[in-house]
């Protein structure tokens, strides 16, 4: 299988027809390999929608190991700020500062660790040919 989205196809997009572009190519090669796995599953005796449960199974997952991580560096966090107080620096507006930025990585995290699982689990799923 050759590669989805050539360069040729990108020539002369700009930024958002290149995102627009690319948001179609990933939709419908995700739609191909969903109905790929559904077949699949059917045939082997599976119920169906077993991709839908295996993607919540893995972002329910994916959030509660991403918060109990954040709640830690949360807890870390309030340690450290206390001793900014001793380099005169408002204790209370940098837990603020701080506690944002952790709060920003932790929805990054949460997307990147799930969609990287779920596409760990497409990659590895079992395949149904016989040798």
């Amino acid at each position: 299988v050759g590669p989805v989205v050539t360069a040729g196809d990108l020539a002369g997009l700009d930024e958002a027809g290149v995102k627009a572009f690319l948001t179609v190519a990933v939709d419908e090669v995700f739609k191909s390999k969903v109905d790929d796995l559904e077949k699949k599953a059917l045939a082997d005796g599976r119920p169906p929608m077993s991709l839908a449960r295996s993607a919540n199974y893995i972002t329910l997952v994916s959030m509660d190991n991403a918060w109990s991580d954040h709640l830690q560096n949360m807890e870390n966090l309030k340690e450290a700020v206390i001793l900014r107080k001793y380099q005169n620096l408002d204790p209370v507006a940098e837990y603020k500062n701080e506690a944002f930025n952790l709060f920003q990585g932790l929805q990054d995290k949460m997307r990147f660790n799930t969609i990287f699982s779920l596409w760990q689990s497409f990659v590895t799923a079992p395949s149904t040919q016989n040798a």
